[in-house]
């Protein structure tokens, strides 16, 4: 190789790349939870479940 080469920053992921990493953890995430599910060792976060229920979407408070 030559010395140019090696001086080269790295290369930045493209936008396929990047989705297609979000989809196999996403992936990987739920097949986890699915299983812990089947075998009863799910276990809830009471905290993001809390936070989910005052807030929507959006990170807004809820609305009475």
């Amino acid at each position: 190789m030559s010395e140019t080469n090696e001086q080269k920053p790295p290369r930045r992921k493209g936008i396929t790349s990047l989705t297609l990493q979000w989809i196999a953890e996403k992936l990987r995430r739920t097949t986890k939870i699915k299983e812990e599910l089947s075998n009863g060792t799910y276990q809830v976060d009471s905290s993001k479940v809390a936070k989910a229920i005052v807030t929507n979407n959006h990170g807004d408070s809820a609305r009475e």
